[in-house]
């Protein structure tokens, strides 16, 4: 009896030629005589083709033909895919079915053909057009084999390989431009692979040696040998080695540590992502369909994958994770469902057909939907890791797009997912950007972002333990912002504290004043090969995932195994590749697609100020020197000293702050430190999401909308909002002093080409920096000191002593440029006072008016002299973009009315807003 199985031929047109359009162009010509032939049998006469398309997926054509007797027209679309029609191809040729009737007046035939078949909607769509239209017809690839097989065109398999009890898979019939031929696979009975394919033709004609040799061109063939029913011998194709060997298959393995890098977290070791997790948990709850994992890298996708399979474990299900680097067959998918398939059988989740068929995508697929599955509860997932190689290979990302259509339109409960990354650099043309939208399209997707504040305190913890001691509070601050909350790299970056503090027995202030950069662990890594072992980690690196005999042939072995064992290298099924796609960019490119992530908490001021008094010590001095001689403490000398060397200006010296002999030598002092704060800002990320924010703005950024975009900028760390304004503020002030941006009031705006600064660190100031400073301030203090400065300037060494309260009034009249700094001394801002010598009154509103609000809370003012303080607070607030107190509105309003009064404007005592001055302080409290 014949052991051909029942499954859904495939249509293959073969055509010779050069070149691929060539090829195509010939194919195009083929399948119309085949279509052509097709409607002959049902008396039409030559079609007239008005459409036709060749691309990867298949063939198109659109033609119209008329009846030989009848003359009656029929509009006919065929499509012959790798996979099954979707519905809407059916749904859109019936409305151009309906509109040819209303053009025509007449009642138009429409065929339809969908090879293999539509989708089981479409399937449904085609069944209701049938029933109630009679003059439409859809035929799938099998009613086209009946067809052919009633014309005598193709027959059923030889009868010698019926009786000899051969295993037939896949069947296809092939249209070429000598005639048309019937194949199908040879299956090794053991194995249920396909060993050979057998080709036929009918009548027992002998198939001619052109149609041998262009089966063996086709991806059907595999790489496998060609049978003919009058051959003893099989033909061999001309195939690649990957092409003739069975694929192998790697799985995907977890960490045995929290802080092994070099692997994706286990999930003995997985921390937070609880959103994603519980996604993870609705897709196997669904026990069907497909799942794509997107982020960039080192964002933890391998690390959610075995998660994932945890969870299908915990419902008594099977799972497995395929590294995809390993993907270079096309027989890579049916032998990663073969070995799925027979594991689950194990565990009595499935039980196989006895006629099972592994022999391509096709066939694996069919052999799961006749398999009997023992429960619907019990989760069956296949998962391919490390996908964006696949995105390399056009063809097996078509196999794998077939693969996503097939799960969701059979009906088995089978989950397969996917994870590849979204910064994939060096993408071209040739990238099937199609296919790849198709699989996510198809799927269920779940974007992975990076680990918040707590989920990055849970693994501070976790290095606290591991350490037995607690991290200070700057390291701590050090690892949230150069983590960039990635988990990868806040592993990569605790195990250089682990061995700095265990090994080389660093200190915490050490590692603190380091710049804990990918950068600089990578060059770390580098820092110790030997000349041979850093050429062959860069040729991995340059052809990864490549051949280790190819490497071991041009590298000694004993190299080889020395980066091996460094783990810089790992071994994939006889391929090798760098352990993590961040470090083969960085050998490839000599940098780290990553930027730099630090979050600069001092003014340009501030640190000009401890610069300078360096300078003046011949460019190095101790702590305690700098603390005695600016009258703070020590600590906010190592706080102001933190941004020079994460600058480049100073070098990292116990208890001593030292210019850098680049900087103290530099012909021009100050051009030298603007260049390396540039240059240095330019490589952090708050700097690119200030020119992202500028690029859908419209060039300008208030420092409020910055503030903002700061928390997504460093996700793991945690502050208020007043302190993300702060950070905002600081980096505005160091971008505006290197000419990365122009601030004016409360703005950026990118400077335009040739843009050169003016200001210097030591006096650059903006016009204001926001008014908040003074406005939470009664203006005594800042009155007084302006009255003193008109008779004599404040010294740098009388600023040093000045108390607390009176530096604040300094700050304010510096901020409201009613005062001025030059070579360190205070002086009185220019047209301030009058030819007597005292303070022109309209010079202070000015000043007011220049600030955030300030306008806005003097035309209020002016409006209504009874406006209450609440509505000037408010005016205040809207205008920085920030979220008081109630309080606090209500005291930045009385105090900007003092201010004002002191300025000569006239005020009365403020009213509550639609309440009288004698209602008590509850009722206003209560009405706001």
């Amino acid at each position: 009896m014949e052991r051909l199985a029942v499954q859904d031929h495939q249509v293959l047109v073969l055509a010779a030629g050069d070149t691929v359009a060539t090829r195509n162009n010939a194919r195009g010509h083929l399948f119309e005589k085949f279509v052509a032939l097709l409607l002959h049998e049902y008396g039409y006469e030559a079609p007239t083709t008005s459409h036709l398309n060749v691309h990867s997926d298949g063939i198109e054509i659109d033609i119209s033909a008329k009846n030989v007797i009848t003359r009656q027209r029929a509009v006919v679309e065929c499509k012959a895919y790798t996979s099954n029609v979707r519905a809407q191809a059916c749904t859109s040729f019936l409305g151009k079915l309906q509109l040819a009737r209303y053009e025509t007046d007449d009642n138009v035939f429409g065929y339809f053909f969908a090879m293999p078949r539509l989708v089981a909607e479409g399937e449904e769509v085609a069944r209701k057009a049938t029933v109630k239209d009679k003059h439409f017809r859809y035929f799938n690839v099998t009613d086209v084999v009946d067809l052919l097989r009633n014309r005598g065109l193709i027959t059923e398999p030889p009868e010698r390989t019926r009786a000899a009890g051969h295993h037939l898979s896949d069947p296809a019939v092939i249209i070429t431009e000598h005639g048309i031929y019937s194949c199908a696979k040879l299956l090794d009975r053991a194995t249920h692979r396909a060993d050979s394919v057998l080709v036929w033709a009918a009548e027992g004609s002998r198939v001619p040696e052109a149609v041998i040799e262009l089966l063996e061109g086709d991806s059907y063939a595999t790489g496998l040998p060609i049978r003919t029913t009058h051959d003893e011998e099989a033909h061999r194709a001309t195939a690649t080695l990957e092409d003739e060997a069975l694929p192998t298959i790697v799985r995907v393995r977890g960490s045995s540590e929290d802080f092994e890098y070099q692997l994706p977290a286990s999930p003995e070791y997985f921390v937070g992502r609880g959103s994603a997790v519980q996604d993870l948990e609705t897709f196997v709850d669904q026990h069907r369909g497909t799942l794509v994992l997107n982020a960039q890298s080192g964002w933890g996708k391998s690390s959610l994958a075995l998660q994932l399979k945890k969870i299908v474990e915990m419902r008594d299900g099977y799972a497995i994770i395929v590294d995809s680097r390993t993907a270079t067959s096309a027989r890579f998918i049916s032998e990663v469902l073969r070995l799925a398939a027979h594991e689950a059988e194990e565990l009595e989740i499935v039980d196989l057909p006895r006629e099972s068929s592994w022999a391509s995508l096709t066939s694996s697929v069919w052999t799961l939907q006749r398999a009997e599955w023992n429960g619907q509860s019990r989760p069956f997932l296949i998962f391919f890791d490390q996908f964006e190689n696949v995105f390399q290979d056009e063809r097996m990302t078509q196999e794998f797009r077939d693969l996503t259509l097939m799960v969701r339109d059979s009906g088995i409960p089978l989950a397969v997912g996917f994870a590849w990354k979204t910064d994939l650099v060096a993408w071209t043309e040739s990238h099937p950007f199609r296919l790849r939208d198709e699989i996510r399209n198809s799927s269920m997707s779940i974007s992975v972002g990076p680990m918040r504040a707590r989920e990055i305190e849970t693994l501070l913890r976790r290095l606290e333990k591991k350490l037995g001691t607690s991290l200070s509070r700057d390291l701590r601050q050090r690892l949230r912002e150069y983590s960039q909350g990635l988990p990868w790299l806040f592993k990569k970056l605790s195990g250089h504290i682990i061995r700095e503090l265990q090994t080389r027995r660093k200190s915490q202030e050490q590692l603190v004043s380091e710049a804990l950069n990918v950068q600089s662990l990578f060059d770390s890594d580098l820092s110790g090969l030997s000349p041979v072992e850093s050429e062959a980690l860069r040729h991995i690196a340059r052809f990864a995932p490549v051949s280790a005999v190819e490497v071991t042939e041009r590298y000694n072995s004993s190299a080889i195994q020395s980066l091996l064992d460094s783990r810089l290298v790992v071994a994939l099924a006889g391929k090798l590749d760098t352990y993590w796609d961040t470090f083969r960019d960085f050998l490839n490119t000599g940098r780290v697609p990553i930027e730099d992530s630090y979050i600069v908490r001092q003014s340009p001021r501030t640190v000009a100020e401890l610069l300078y008094a360096v300078l003046a010590s011949g460019g190095d001095a101790s702590v305690n020197d700098l603390s005695e001689e600016l009258n703070v403490s020590t600590k906010v000398i190592y706080n102001r000293s933190r941004e020079p060397r994460l600058f480049g200006l100073t070098a990292y010296e116990p208890n001593r702050v030292r210019l850098l002999d680049e900087v103290l030598n530099a012909a021009d002092i100050e051009a030298e430190i603007r260049r390396r704060v540039a240059s240095a800002l330019r490589r952090n990320r708050a700097y690119s999401a200030f020119l992202g924010l500028a690029e859908r703005h419209g060039d300008r950024v208030t420092v409020a909308m910055y503030s903002r975009e700061l928390t997504n900028v460093f996700p793991a760390v945690e502050a208020q909002p007043k302190s993300w304004l702060d950070y905002a503020r600081s980096f505005a002030m160091w971008f505006h002093y290197a000419g990365l941006a122009i601030m004016d009031s409360d703005q950026l705006q990118v400077p335009p080409d040739g843009y050169v600064p003016a200001a210097t660190l030591r006096g650059g100031r903006t016009r204001s920096r926001n008014g908040e400073s003074f406005t939470l301030r009664t203006p005594k203090a800042a009155f007084d000191l302006l009255e003193s400065l008109s008779s004599s300037p404040i010294t740098s060494t009388q600023y040093s002593s000045l108390p607390k309260r009176q530096r604040r009034a300094v700050t304010e009249l510096l901020t409201l440029n009613l005062a001025q700094r030059i070579n360190g001394d205070i002086h009185i801002a220019d047209d301030i006072l009058d030819s007597s010598g005292n303070v022109i009154p309209s010079k202070i509103v000015g000043a007011l008016q220049r600030i955030l609000g300030g306008a806005q809370a003097l035309s209020l003012l002016r409006e209504d002299p009874q406006v209450s303080n609440f509505q000037l607070g408010l005016a205040f607030q809207d205008a920085i973009g920030t979220v008081w107190e109630e309080s606090t509105v209500w005291q930045v309003g009385k105090d900007f009315r003092t201010w004002a009064k002191r300025a000569g404007v006239q005020v009365s005592r403020a009213r509550a807003m639609g309440v009288s001055s004698s209602e008590n302080d509850d009722e206003l409290f209560r009405l706001f």
